[in-house]
This record gives C-alpha cells, structure tokens and sequence, in this order.
C-alpha cells in the first residue's frame, strides 16, 4: 500500500530574476549538499523550524480574534500616516542600495565598497584579483543583509501600531526571518567562492577586454538580483499594508 504524499513546507520562492543570474554559477556536489544551487535554496524548512511557524501562527490567530483595536501611541501618527510611511520607507532603502551599487561599478570617489581594480599586483596586499572580487562580493551581501534586516525591522514596528491582524503579521515575519531567511543567507553566501574559477577564466592573462566587461556585468546583475529577492519579504509586508489601507 503507498503512503500518501507528505506536505513539507516551502521556503519562499527564488525570483526568476535570481534563476538567471545564478545559471552562471559553477555547481560543486561537494559544497552543495543537493548539487544543485536553486534547488538548495529551495530545500523544505526543517521539522522545529515548521513547528516554531506554526505555533506562531496558531497563537497570532487566537490573538487577534480577542485584541481590541490598536490604539495610536501619541507622537507616533495615526494608521493612515503608517501606511503611507512604509511604502516610502522601503523605496528610500531600494534607492540606497541602487545608489551605492552604481558607485561601487562606476568607480565614483568615495563609493562605500568601491569594484576592485583587475590590474592591481598582487604585491600590495597578497590577493589575486579573483580573491578581491570574492570579498567584494560577500561584502556587498553582508551590506545588504544588514540594510533589509533593519527595514523589516523597521516596518514590522510600524505594522503593530496600525492593527492587530498586521501585529500577527509583524510577529510572524519575525519568526520568518529567525528560521527561513537567515538559511536563505546562508545558502547566498556561497556563491562568491563558487565563482572565482569562472573570475579566474575571464581574467586570465590570454582574456580580452571583452571578457572582464561580461565579469562586470555578470556580477553587476548577480547583486541587483540579490537586492530583489532580500527585498521580497519586505515588499508583502508593505503590499499588506496596503491592502489593509485599502479595506478600511
């Protein structure tokens, strides 16, 4: 007799921008515990993580269906003023990063993490230009991280002080945030090491130009598709707080 199939819970799904930045990655089996990249990104939450969401649901739920309405706290504005403040709260962090990562390829004067120079000898600080491009990037991603960590913190504040049923959901992306999000870093964090064969191969000594112009703009893509896809929680936060505007 066959079992029936047993439902896993999903991470959430990587955007097709991603897929296609990520083709040119090289897969390793032996890094790569599924062997291949997006479906690791994609693995099933492990049981105490689906149990901890759960609970966390159920206990939101129970909540909100007792909880009185929430009431604005003085100083702070009304529900309106914190619905049309989180939209224009994450549009100010997309324009930021997009402002550094433009200085960062155009090699503006005082780019936060400038691209480092190809030519540079690997006298001045003992690293190839594959090494330097590999921390440059892991350096961009810990940027990011920290810049979308505190905008969903930031809009998650914002949410309990609109409603109960946005406080659950405050509370929930928090727990989101513990158990999915901090596993999709991780998987992210793999892919500069993971590249510097093909970065060794487009800056080889018999490379032409043409060939670090599409390093650049691999990498260039790689990062605004990262940016996207540490956006998506954060953009459905601001989508239900809109839509809850919408409704009332």
């Amino acid at each position: 007799m066959s079992r029936a199939p047993v439902h896993r819970p999903q991470r959430p799904a990587v955007t097709s921008r991603l897929q296609r930045a990520l083709s040119i990655v090289p897969i390793d089996a032996a890094v790569v515990p599924s062997g291949e990249l997006l479906a690791w990104l994609g693995q099933p939450l492990d049981l105490h993580s689906a149990s901890e969401l759960a609970d966390v649901l159920s206990t939101q739920g129970a909540r909100g269906a007792r909880e009185e309405p929430v009431k604005p706290v003085p100083g702070q504005g009304g529900a309106a003023e914190t619905l049309g403040s989180c939209e224009e709260t994450l549009l100010a962090v997309q324009r930021g990063v997009l402002g550094e990562l433009v200085r960062s390829f155009t090699a503006a004067e005082g780019a936060l993490l400038p691209l480092p120079r190809f030519d540079a000898s690997s006298s001045l600080d003992g690293l190839s230009a594959a090494e330097r491009l590999r921390r440059f990037h892991a350096a961009w991603q810990r940027e990011m991280e920290l810049r979308i960590q505190a905008l969903r913190r930031d809009l998650r504040a914002r949410l309990r002080r609109v409603s109960p049923a946005l406080a659950g959901l405050a509370a929930l992306d928090e727990a989101l945030e513990r158990h999915v999000m901090r596993a999709g870093e991780a998987a992210l964090a793999i892919v500069p090491p993971l590249l510097v064969p093909r970065w060794e191969a487009l800056l080889a000594n018999d490379a032409d130009a043409g060939s670090q112009d599409l390093l650049i703009s691999e990498l260039r893509e790689l990062l605004l598709a990262e940016l996207e896809q540490r956006l998506q929680p954060a953009l459905g936060l601001v989508e239900a707080c809109t839509a809850h505007g919408e409704g009332n």
